[in-house]
This record gives structure tokens, sequence and C-alpha cells, in this order.
């Protein structure tokens, strides 16, 4: 039987500066039942962003969330996703002050989590092809990017796995996100977004990789997500799903499949952003 491994990553963001009541209404309504959403679904997995300015207002207010993710990352339930700490756009940054940010990112994920960060989160998804050079340098050995990315490099079809670019004979990983997971998690109800994911595995006829990457903000301070994922149950009812369909739709994390596959290809991509 074709098995669809389902990549999840959730970019929890705040900007450097924001009001502290934006914070206290991010993490009552979105980050903490998240976090602990997953905590009580201890068979997915799942890969965990945050922003630097997040990091510290969390490490400064709420500690024992930190602890949480700890604990999550350790058991390997969760993957830690770094990037640059004060989420800048790399492309427009110094070569030294791009290496300091994403430098300073692990440094924090290492200390805190135990975890020292394999791949990064790109602020709105914007590359630039030197970049591959500029993240393999710090050691990083993949990011995301939109699927469209992919289509202004001429590739059609369904997506899947990771596929291998290079700067200068630097190699970085690259896992597009589906955009038809992207408008369907959270949004749809949870049997159509299940079949959604049953009629990629069906287009394949395989075994396939595909992934989902977008804003933590979306379970919960988007408006009327909070009372759609939390006030239905519908992020509880999509993780109980996932368990019970184990046998084929399981979850894994960026890294488990960067050691256990090779890449679907290599790829160029133009200079681009987030879609919308």
């Amino acid at each position: 039987m074709a098995k669809l491994t389902l990549l999840l990553a959730f970019h929890n963001h705040q900007p450097e500066g924001n009001f502290d009541d934006v914070f206290h209404t991010g993490y009552d309504n979105c980050y903490r039942p998240l976090l602990d959403t997953v905590a009580a679904h201890p068979s997915v997995r799942l890969t965990l962003h945050h922003t630097g300015p997040l990091l510290e207002w969390l490490d400064k207010n709420r500690p024992g969330y930190l602890a949480d993710l700890r604990e999550l990352a350790l058991r390997g339930q969760v993957e830690i996703l770094g990037g640059g700490f004060y989420e800048p756009m790399l492309a427009v940054l110094p070569d030294d002050d791009a290496a300091g940010q994403i430098a300073m990112m692990s440094q924090f994920c290492a200390e805190r989590f135990g975890a020292v960060p394999r791949g990064m989160w790109l602020a709105e998804r914007v590359w630039e092809p030197a970049l591959a050079e500029r993240i393999a340098r710090t050691g990083l050995e993949y990011t995301l990017t939109d699927d469209t990315h992919f289509r202004y490099a001429g590739i059609d079809g369904d997506l899947f796995g990771y596929y291998v670019t290079e700067k200068a004979g630097w190699p970085l990983a690259i896992f597009p996100i589906e955009k038809e997971l992207r408008y369907a998690i959270p949004f749809l109800p949870v049997d159509q977004t299940m079949g959604v994911l049953d009629g990629i595995l069906t287009r394949a006829g395989r075994d396939v990789v595909i992934t989902y990457g977008d804003d933590g903000e979306k379970f919960g301070m988007w408006p009327g997500t909070k009372e759609w994922v939390w006030g239905t149950g519908w992020l509880g009812q999509f993780f109980t799903r996932l368990t019970e369909r184990a046998e084929r739709i399981a979850t894994s994390t960026f890294s488990d499949v960067l050691d256990r596959q090779a890449p679907t290809g290599r790829v160029y991509l133009p200079t681009a952003s987030y879609e919308e």
C-alpha cells in the first residue's frame, strides 16, 4: 500500500517591538493551545519555528512554554527550525550580518532546547539564488519555499520530497510547500482536509513526501480561527485522524526525510517570494 509522509511546519512569529498585549493574545489563543495539542498527540511529529523576538518574550514571560517545547524536542516529536533571529530577509543583508543572525538563532535553540537546527524558516519565503551558499556556509542543510518558486523554474505537476540546489559548490536542500495544503489547513473541515491528502496520494500512486508550512497564527489569531480551530476542536480532530490513519498517512520531520531519502532532483530557483 502506498504511503504519504506529511511534513508539518508551523511558523510562529512576532516582530521586534510589537505591543505586549499582542504577544499575550498570541500566547493564549494560539501558541500555548497549539503546543498543548501537539503534546496530547505523541504520535504526531512536526516542526516548529519561532522568531527571535517571540522567543525572547516567551523566555521572559512564559518560560514554562520553552521548557515544554524542549521536552517535545528532546523526545523527538518536534524538530526545531532555525532562521535569522530577528526574521530578516537574508537576501538584502551583508554576508556577515546574515551569518550572525542565523548563528544567534542556532545558539539560542541549542541552549534552550538542546537541539541545533539543521534547517531554517526563510522569512516571507524570499529566495535569491546566492542564498544557497550563504545558508549552507552556516552549517544549515535545508530550507522551505513555496511551490510557486518551483513553477517559476518551469517545474510542473506535483512536487514531492525535496530538491537540491547549490551555489559555488555549496549544496542546500529545499522542500516545496504545497499550496493546496496551505489553503486546506486549517480552513477546510477535517474530513475534506484528509480527502486532500488522500487525493494527493492517489494521484501519485506510490510512496511520497509532501510539505505543509505556514503561519502558526492561522491557528487562533487570524479572524475567526480561534472559534474554528479551538472552539470546534479542529486541530485535535485533525491530529486524531492522522493518528488513526498512520498506516497510510504518516507524519515525520524534515531531518528524518533528509537522512533516509534521496532528493527528488536538482533545481535552480529564480528570485521569488511568498506569493500572497
